[in-house]
């Protein structure tokens, strides 16, 4: 049976990160295909919010005295190491002493034949370093364009969700990224019924396209006045964000202030995504980063909800044929709280149209085949098979203590 080890700071408990979703349903999947598996990392998170998995993460750490914590949840192994905060930037060169440490005595425990993870961070690249003295095969998994400088020395495989992310590794910096998929479980967040009744909009922070969206709405009073529209405040809360943002080229200029949406709802973290996907007739994702994927994209098209998406990244290919998808005003990616123009947004307006009134039943049908766990998986396994014709347990060293 193949041994595969997780190693990151990064909890793949953490339901705020898609990385860590994405992480978390791959290895499960590798679990259900002959693969033993372990996770080595420390409780870190994306967000706070991410924690909620744990109930009272907090008073669960202050009550127990252990430095490292061990439990098996749904096929994979788990050992976490104490930390005091949540945030990556508060993790100390102790904490990560510790993390490392425990790596070191899990790979002389489990003896994996691949360590996979992510985080370019030291302490994870002293770990992959020495999981490579030792023979192990390593994989990191990139799930953003942001690693433009990192040359991914201690890895033999670097994988990723989209073509998009891997054609951008490649013509920037000619780097070999294999796509492979994402992965869903369609019954963690597809709702049995549907009443349709909100164009719903996800994390209303500037990255996401908060000022897309609210020039949107703004406009729909006029243009479309009976269509109400969602917020889940998921990263940011709707009603402060809005009054950051200011009119194109001119910064002081805030034109916007919560009591200016009267056809806008809020609603907060959700754990369970599907009472806001059964109230959902569509769903406006204009991300004005390069986003490698796009989960929520990709759940909607799972319920049958179109999409209207910006072209960044990997967005078009997550939500597979089922919408609209346009491109965002250069001066809005450039600066994530400037407003598109009355011109500017007109295209989102008609793509909003089209969406609410087109038939999509063909390419949910579609979608639902590329999308399926089934077929990511037969890619991940395809990218990771050949890592094991040797094997990390047949190197000398591995037993060298």
């Amino acid at each position: 049976m193949p041994k595969i080890l997780w190693f990151s700071p990064y909890s793949l408990h953490d339901t705020s990160s898609g990385a860590s979703v994405h992480a978390k349903d791959m290895l499960e999947s590798l679990a259900q295909n002959g693969f033993q598996v372990w996770s080595c990392a420390s409780f870190i998170f994306d967000n706070k919010s991410g924690t909620t998995v744990f109930g009272n993460l907090e008073e669960k750490l202050q009550n127990d005295p252990h430095r490292t914590f061990i439990l098996d949840d749904n096929g994979i192994h788990y050992i976490y190491t104490r930390c005091q905060h949540r945030n990556e930037m508060d993790f100390t060169l102790a904490e990560g002493q510790l993390l490392y440490e425990t790596f070191l005595d899990v790979l002389d425990e489990f003896k994996p034949d691949i360590v996979f993870g992510y985080c370019p961070g030291m302490t994870s690249l002293s770990g992959f370093a020495e999981a490579q003295r030792r023979g192990i095969k390593t994989v990191y998994l990139l799930v953003n364009g942001n690693h433009s400088r990192f040359a991914f020395p201690q890895f033999d495989l670097v994988v990723t969700d989209s073509f998009a992310t891997s054609k951008l590794y490649a013509e920037r910096d000619h780097i070999n990224v294999v796509p492979t998929g994402a992965f869903f479980k369609p019954e963690r967040f597809v709702s049995p019924t549907h009443e349709p009744k909100y164009v719903t909009f996800i994390n209303p922070v500037g990255a996401k396209g908060l000022p897309i969206f609210a020039k949107l709405a703004h406009v729909c009073q006029k243009e479309l006045p009976d269509v109400r529209f969602l917020v889940v405040n998921s990263r940011g809360v709707f009603s402060e964000t809005v009054s950051f943002l200011h009119e194109k080229d001119n910064p002081n200029s805030h034109p916007f202030k919560a009591s200016d949406f009267p056809n806008v709802d809020m609603t907060g973290t959700q754990q369970d995504m599907r009472p806001v996907y059964r109230l959902t007739k569509a769903l406006i994702a204009p991300s004005l980063w390069f986003e490698s994927w796009g989960r929520v994209t990709s759940e909607a098209v799972l319920n049958r909800i179109p999409v209207l998406c910006s072209t960044s990244g990997g967005l078009a290919e997550a939500m597979a044929g089922c919408g609209v998808v346009l491109e965002a005003p250069q001066h809005c990616r450039e600066d994530f709280f400037s407003l598109p123009t009355d011109e500017e947004i007109k295209p989102w307006v008609e793509g909003l149209k089209t969406i609410l009134q087109t038939d999509y039943s063909e390419q949910f049908d579609r979608a639902a085949k590329l999308l399926s766990r089934e077929r990511t998986t037969q890619r991940v396994l395809e990218a990771f098979l050949p890592l094991l014709v040797t094997r990390g347990t047949d190197h000398p060293l591995y037993y060298t203590k």
